[in-house]
């Protein structure tokens, strides 16, 4: 298709940037869903370097957008997220679309079908525009021998945009769509939110069905997505679960919790600072900032990694995996290892750990409305320098520890752009507030608060 950006292209970039004002300009007739959606096309053709996409369908894209369009001129709406143009993380199933999960092994027979969530986005009546690049099978933020898409928020040097959903947070970031949808095993969303710029939501573990997405593990796998801004997470979040997020809440009325320990160590300085004024400011405005102390994290992260490569490799088989480690990446074929040899003993033993380190961890946050915490210790940082397997495994590591505990804890959990802060940061920084399993709509309300407070970063 060559079709040349549509002559409304620059107001779609901007009502891109908020669903309720794209659902207006739609409904007011200041561009059909047929023009935002040869737009945004238009502009993954011309933003092809960023490499967030690995598969579209254009035909099928601009044919659900002129239904959209048919619908609406007969007086039928399908509510906020009609014509809505949106991206899949390369874990969903989604018709006519292929799915690779990142990796250069054969899944073919491990492919599922289309699940509950892509269907409820199209009920919706959202446009699917494509896939977006994961790493290999979502394990890990860096594959030095894969693909990496770059972070919009540098548009001369070639910068990390975390993972495993990377595609989809440059995709929202670059203004290529609304919403890209992720998963979160150990940070998946957040981690590259907070790197790229834009809000990302984190859902509780087991709250929607993650039937038709590629499991890396089920127990702790969530569906996420990104947005510009809490309410474009908020209508997706009510979209897919039914439930209407909680009430922005007056400021003076909240009680953020503020970890003792491990969450504010070594972090790289304009995280700090633009951390700290996000407290201050919080502070100021009315909120209780309450010390907590959470149960201790130093010796659960390589039980985390074992525990995941186990349910890694029992759903694509040991025999697929010992003839492929040569063919995965080497930060994979490492990370995948354990789950080769661990036992069932073993297994058994991690998992009731961390059963028993979520329930503690949920005594811990009681009397409290979320954690505040940054969500990365660092901003992005060149991927020049990282190719060597031992540097891409150490970056992960380090960039995951503030947002791996959320899975561990059974959180869930929101990242939201705050550089704008601190006047010395010049690339994206993310605040992290995490909630009690369930919490999801509670969390939302919150977050709209803290959003208010403290403000956006300019477009």
């Amino acid at each position: 298709m060559n079709n040349p950006p549509t002559p409304a292209a620059p107001a779609i970039v901007a009502a891109l940037r908020s669903i309720r004002a794209y659902a207006d300009g739609l409904r007011d007739g200041a561009f059909t869903a047929e023009d935002a959606v040869r737009a945004c096309l238009a502009r993954i053709r011309d933003d092809a370097t960023l490499d967030a996409f690995t598969a579209q369908d254009d035909a099928a894209a601009l044919a659900a957008a002129r239904a959209a369009d048919l619908m609406l001129a007969s007086r039928s709406d399908l509510g906020p997220l009609m014509g809505v143009p949106v991206a899949l993380k390369d874990l969903y199933a989604a018709d006519g679309l292929p799915m690779t999960a990142g990796s250069r092994v054969d899944i073919a027979d491990r492919v599922p079908a289309q699940g509950p969530i892509v269907a409820a986005l199209k009920r919706g009546g959202a446009v699917v525009l494509g896939k977006t690049r994961t790493t290999e099978f979502a394990f890990g933020t860096f594959n030095p021998t894969h693909p990496t898409p770059r972070n919009p928020c540098d548009r001369t040097s070639h910068r990390m945009p975390g993972g495993s959903s990377a595609g989809s947070a440059v995709a929202v970031a670059a203004g290529l769509c609304a919403v890209a949808l992720g998963t979160d095993t150990g940070g998946s969303v957040r981690q590259p939110a907070a790197l790229c710029g834009v809000a990302g939501f984190k859902t509780t573990a087991g709250r929607l069905s993650m039937e038709g997405v590629f499991p890396l593990s089920p127990t702790f796998d969530s569906p996420g997505w990104f947005g510009h801004g809490v309410d474009d997470l908020a209508l997706v979040w009510h979209a897919l679960s039914g439930n209407r997020p909680s009430r922005e809440r007056p400021v003076d009325t909240l009680v953020l919790g503020v970890p003792d320990a491990y969450f504010f160590d070594n972090l790289e300085p304009a995280v700090a600072d633009a951390v700290d004024l996000a407290r201050r400011r919080l502070s100021a405005a009315g909120a209780r900032l309450q010390t907590v102390t959470l149960p201790p994290l130093d010796d659960l992260d390589g039980a985390f990694g074992a525990f995941l490569s186990a349910e890694l490799v029992a759903w694509l088989g040991r025999e697929r995996v010992t003839a492929n480690l040569e063919r995965m990446d080497p930060v994979v074929a490492a990370r995948i290892a354990p789950g080769l040899t661990l036992t069932a003993e073993a297994f058994l033993r991690m998992r009731a750990r961390f059963e028993a380190t979520a329930r503690a961890a949920r005594d811990a946050i009681a009397g409290v409305d979320a954690l505040l915490t940054p969500t990365v210790p660092r901003t992005a940082a060149l991927a020049e320098g990282h190719e060597d397997p031992v540097a891409a495994a150490a970056w992960s590591r380090d960039t995951l520890r503030l947002t791996r505990p959320g899975n561990l804890f059974g959180f869930c959990g929101i990242s939201l752009p705050i550089q704008h802060l601190a006047s010395h940061a010049t690339l994206p920084v993310g605040l992290q507030l995490m909630a009690a399993g369930g919490a999801d709509s509670d969390l939302l309300g919150v977050a709209a608060t803290v959003e208010r407070t403290l403000g956006r970063p300019a477009a």
